[in-house]
């Protein structure tokens, strides 16, 4: 490795509702980049659980909740280059390549510029640029990854701390979403998201039927539907619990490769399935009736 690979490393968060995905995502990195050391950050409860797959676990900070957790990524990180990874991501390809690109900035992921619109959780994008003074917003939502370099992420992190504490003043009484956070610091500091082909994926991008998943071979192969075009991207993130079927059946086999036991695991995709197909629908059956 080089000099600066071997500053180099991966770090994921885990919960005890799921920190089997959190599994999941560092033994398909043992497959797609062995070497490279992954780090975990958990409560106490589940350090026993993650201890024998990961080389670092770090107690999570007390008295944060949910999303909060990702403006400290930088407290979190034992290493001076680091690539987050959202629990349910699978990594196919080596990281390295887009370290070597990423690096000249302090944070990035991939994403896009927008003017116009609104976030998942309700950010107005419009309102932001005119708080910024600026044309375009970054938009990494759903991106489930995100990379940063010590020491000039600090003071984006403590921004986006500042931010955070000011959300509804900042942002108005939407919902919390650390997307929408780093969305708006990214902006503040003129950084650019990365291009996505070649790196991100998600399930629904792909043309239904045309996708080849193996996590276990570092294996991802699929025709994105917006082009047509046979995709081979390093990471595929199953946000919101996408494909729940799916990801829970190639999470088992994963699993089953390395010998790795899943007390569960079916109770997990149900409960993904229970969310996706019955809770989410029903929610928004009655923002609508609410707005009528």
């Amino acid at each position: 490795m080089s000099e600066h690979a071997s500053r180099f490393g991966v770090l994921t968060l885990a919960t005890p509702n799921d920190y089997l995905k959190a599994i999941g995502l560092a033994l398909s990195l043992r497959v797609s980049n062995p070497g490279v050391p992954i780090a975990v950050a958990c409560s106490a409860k589940v350090r026993p659980l993650l201890e024998p797959y990961f080389d670092h676990v770090i107690e999570e900070q007390k008295g944060l909740r949910g999303f909060v957790h990702k403006v400290y990524l930088d407290k979190y990180s034992p290493f001076d280059e680091t690539m987050f990874f959202d629990s349910d991501v699978f990594v196919f390809k080596p990281l390295q390549p887009f370290v070597d690109d990423w690096r000249q900035h302090a944070y990035t992921a991939t994403g896009k510029m927008l003017s116009t619109g609104k976030s998942t959780f309700g950010m107005d994008r419009v309102e932001m640029l005119r708080q910024l003074g600026k044309p375009s917003l970054v938009v990494i939502d759903g991106a489930g990854h995100a990379y940063f370099r010590k020491p000039d992420c600090y003071k984006i992190f403590d921004s986006a701390r500042d931010v955070t504490a000011r959300h509804r003043e900042i942002m108005g009484p939407i919902p919390y979403a650390d997307e929408d956070i780093m969305d708006y610091v990214m902006t503040m500091y003129d950084l650019p998201p990365m291009p996505m082909p070649g790196f991100f994926s998600r399930y629904r991008s792909a043309v239904p039927g045309t996708v080849k998943l193996d996590p276990g071979r570092g294996i991802c192969e699929y025709v994105f539907k917006d082009t047509g075009e046979v995709m081979h991207p390093c990471m595929m993130h199953f946000a919101a619990n996408e494909a729940p079927f799916t990801y829970h059946l190639k999470l088992y086999k994963l699993l089953r490769q390395f010998g790795v036991k899943a007390p569960g695991l079916g109770s997990s995709a149900i409960k993904d399935c229970y969310e996706l197909y019955v809770k989410l629908p029903l929610h928004k059956y009655k923002k609508r009736l609410l707005s009528k």
